[in-house]
């Protein structure tokens, strides 16, 4: 199944740099964290408000995710303006 939002990858990574836990994930984009487990085991792709409620919690939180440029996709911190 495609996925041009986020990979299982980016979501484990991001998760990561965040310190948190599936639970808080699926708390932070009003997801189940049966969606979140069964998203980054790859059961399946979560349907796409619910994909697009993960995107945003990460870019809430402060998350960036690269595409797929010929290097392979990726997850940063955005930049702030300080």
């Amino acid at each position: 199944m495609s996925n041009d939002l986020l990979t299982v990858e980016q979501c484990r990574g991001a998760r990561a740099m965040l310190g948190w836990s599936q639970a808080e994930l699926a708390k932070a984009a009003n997801v189940s964290r049966q969606t979140i487990a069964d998203f980054e085991r790859g059961a399946h792709v979560p349907i796409s408000n619910n994909l697009a409620g993960i995107v945003s919690a990460f870019g809430t939180a402060g998350i960036e995710f690269i595409p797929e440029n010929g290097g392979g996709a990726g997850v940063r911190f955005k930049k702030t303006n300080t």
